[in-house]
């Protein structure tokens, strides 16, 4: 059978891989927070020990872990591993940035921005008819500190 969207590109990973990255993030996560292992686990609906157990040993996390750990830490927990499978996180109703240039947005924004802050006073009623810009600037850089996080994970 030959049909593209049965048989699309497919990306492989090992299953130890995918444990040694739910290993690194989680452990970079207790670190970066100042959590314990009962906080993690809190935050997965596991013990402590669990939580522990998951960041340490071959064990991987079920699915509604996996959830948990979305749920509270978004792409931060979760684009490592979505990475291993070619996939990205993303808040439910994120704009997209479409294809023009990030530069090009920002420096889109930047003209009005400078106009509304001539006064030296910013009000909301200024912003409004640029809110759908401003919107995707903030998704550009969210989605760039979300990439610095997941980097920080793989780095360590």
């Amino acid at each position: 059978m030959n049909a593209p969207y049965i048989h699309g590109r497919r990306r492989t990973f090992s299953a130890s891989a995918a444990v040694d990255t739910q290993n690194a993030i989680l452990t970079a996560i207790k670190t970066e927070d100042a959590a314990t292992w009962l906080d993690i686990g809190r935050v997965l609906g596991k013990s402590d020990d669990r939580a522990a157990a998951y960041a340490n040993t071959a064990s991987p996390i079920d699915l509604p872990t996996f959830l948990a750990g979305c749920h509270e830490w978004g792409g931060r927990f979760a684009d490592p591993l979505l990475a291993l499978a070619g996939g990205r996180w993303a808040d439910a109703g994120a704009v997209c940035s479409g294809d023009e240039a990030a530069a090009l947005t920002i420096a889109n924004l930047l003209p009005a921005i400078i106009a509304i802050e001539a006064d030296n006073v910013t009000e909301p009623r200024e912003l409004m008819p640029h809110e759908v810009l401003i919107r995707r600037v903030n998704a550009l850089t969210c989605a760039w500190l979300e990439m610095i996080a997941a980097e920080k994970v793989r780095g360590q």
